[in-house]
């Protein structure tokens, strides 16, 4: 498909195609989300048809399970139904730490370089931490050291906030936040909870509701809490539970069709009780918070080996389709299944091109617990005010998040997915990108 810019020569038929014409050409022609991406840069007319309400909900919306892990040699995995794509990071810096709205977010351990990723135009921003903001010094000894991280996507401005809550200072914790809008670094008034001061760690951010939820522990009070941070008003709530037998992770955080939802994992092979996967805790106390859904979990009993189930994290971006991610402990490689709700399925995905080094034990934690898998939904483009920067290309160029082909595409046109049973898909994991793509 070749694109022309705004400089088109006159009476070029393209500018001339009414609008509903236009709309079916992009909407209705399977286009993989990159060549979408690229259509943006036509023109105004164009990117206001790909970012309009006719293509957003047609094409923007399926969520895709992410894997980015140090260890993968700065790899990233993208799957959304019949193929994984590979995406190289060019970039130092990448712990995933934070996901939302199509942007991944990545930083080091007392690292004060945050880099914000898009996939679809496969572009990054760098934000560096301030020496020194409103007078008040924000790096101590070259390091930023916080709690918790938090990003929130506007998906139709593309503007984001980054949020870094509980950062350690001589005299106490504050946090900060970065508003793309601005392109600013601000202190946040509202104190970071005094309770969470010493020892506190937890696992990525779920924005839900105009809020950012995280589960945080302290294992050597054996105390945990529900983290919360209320993006209109800029203040933080917590809270608190105790913990005995369990280990501090052994509870999940989902954000699952419009609530913060918590599925326990207080169960074990020998005692055969599957089924006691439920939360009756504290944190069930704010409105927006809920157990999961237990006849969700109940269709992973397909995935049981004789009468046990297997330990699994649940993925999910606010909406109705789910990721499961069950751990094989022999081979440490992971089996992805996806749960559809539009066709009420669980199924699996083909076998993930890496090896999965992340700990699902409960018996060893960590000291520091990165989670490298995450749940997106992809928007498209990155916000123009910004100095984002293309990753060098490369040959063949990879491609992130194309619709189906083949098969899958008429089974997709159809309302259906294809349910991949090979022991993996190799061969679709790279291939040739389209020309124009930005």
């Amino acid at each position: 498909m070749v694109l022309e810019t705004e400089e088109s020569r006159p009476g070029d038929p393209w500018e001339n195609l009414p609008m509903e014409y236009l709309i079916k050409v992009l909407r209705d022609h399977g286009l993989p989300v990159s060549t979408l991406a690229a259509c943006r840069s036509v023109c105004k007319k164009w990117m206001e048809i790909v970012d309009g309400p006719d293509l957003r909900n047609k094409i923007w919306n399926k969520h895709v399970i992410v894997y980015c892990d140090p260890f993968t040699h700065g790899a990233a995995f993208f799957c959304c139904s019949d193929q994984w794509i590979t995406r190289k990071i060019t970039f130092d810096t990448n712990w995933l730490i934070a996901a939302d709205g199509g942007l991944l977010c990545f930083n080091k351990p007392f690292s004060t370089e945050y880099v914000l990723y898009n996939p679809v135009p496969d572009k990054f921003l760098t934000l560096n931490v301030p020496y020194e903001i409103d007078a008040i010094p924000a790096i101590i000894d070259g390091m930023f050291k916080r709690i918790v991280v938090g990003l929130v996507v506007d998906r139709y401005t593309k503007h984001f906030k980054l949020v870094l809550g509980g950062g350690l200072f001589p005299d106490e914790r504050r946090s900060l936040i970065y508003d793309s809008t601005t392109r600013t670094w601000s202190w946040l008034h509202h104190p970071f909870p005094a309770k969470l001061e010493l020892g506190w760690q937890g696992v990525k951010c779920v924005s839900c509701g105009g809020c950012l939820y995280w589960l945080v522990w302290n294992h050597r009070d054996q105390m945990k809490a529900l983290l919360i941070f209320d993006l209109q008003e800029e203040k933080w709530k917590v809270l608190l539970e105790k913990f005995d037998k369990d280990k501090p992770d052994s509870l999940q955080i989902a954000a699952y069709e419009g609530h913060v939802c918590l599925l326990a994992m207080d169960w074990f092979r020998l005692d055969g009780l599957f089924d006691r996967r439920s939360y009756d805790g504290a944190f069930l106390q704010h409105p927006m918070v809920r157990a999961m859904d237990g006849a969700l979990i109940g269709r992973t009993r397909e995935l049981w080996e004789w009468e046990e189930g297997k330990p699994f994290h649940l993925y999910a971006a606010g909406g109705s389709d789910a990721f499961f991610v069950f751990n094989q402990q022999c081979n440490e490689l992971s089996v992805v299944a996806k749960y559809s709700a539009r066709l009420s399925l669980l199924f699996f995905l083909p076998d993930p091109p890496f090896r999965d080094v992340h700990d699902f034990r409960f018996y060893k934690i960590p000291r520091y617990l990165q989670d490298p898998w995450c749940a997106i939904i992809p928007t498209p483009g990155v916000c123009g005010e910004h100095e984002w920067i293309t990753q060098p290309r490369r040959v063949p160029q990879e491609e992130v998040l194309e619709a189906p082909r083949g098969e899958a595409a008429l089974e997709a046109q159809a309302g259906g997915e294809e349910v991949s049973e090979s022991s993996g898909n190799e061969e679709a994991m790279e291939f040739p990108g389209e020309e124009g793509q930005l």
